[in-house]
């Protein structure tokens, strides 16, 4: 038997894997806002696709998306999708600046094919390589009763 109560055991990747399923919907309607809020600045046009502007727009994108994160890991622990999934991501202080480098690291994690997250589950902890570099840590959260 595990000697850590449930709200210590690590969560597990398929959880992980549904709660990142369920935050892409809103990070989807996040990035619409950010995109509606400079359309008035470029004349109601879409966005350039190539170029200087089109690097300044998918960097102003990107600070949306780990805002996204890092706001809400900050303020709880949870997204919505993690909320759902009941697992949280405890992050040590100073949190807005260890979040966002943990989104930074879960950005490389992807742009790697996924490896950092499939290797994560050898892990007795399953925590990533860039959880351990900044002492985060993803938690299974036991089902409310009632």
């Amino acid at each position: 038997m595990n000697a850590n109560p449930p709200e210590h055991l690590p969560a597990s990747l398929w959880r992980r894997t549904a709660a990142l399923f369920y935050d892409s919907l809103f990070v989807f309607a996040v990035l619409m806002l950010a995109t509606l809020i400079l359309l008035p600045l470029n004349g109601g046009q879409a966005m350039p696709q190539s170029g200087p502007l089109a690097w300044a727009y998918q960097t102003y994108l990107l600070v949306w998306v780990g805002a996204y994160f890092s706001l809400f890991w900050c303020i709880g622990g949870q997204t919505p999708g993690m909320k759902v999934w009941h697992i949280r991501v405890v992050i040590p202080a100073p949190c807005l600046r260890t979040a966002f480098l943990r989104f930074l690291g879960g950005g490389l994690s992807v742009l790697l094919l996924g490896i950092p997250f499939w290797l994560a589950q050898a892990d007795r902890e399953k925590r990533s390589l860039i959880d351990r570099v900044i002492g985060s840590r993803v938690v299974h959260l036991p089902k409310p009763k009632g």
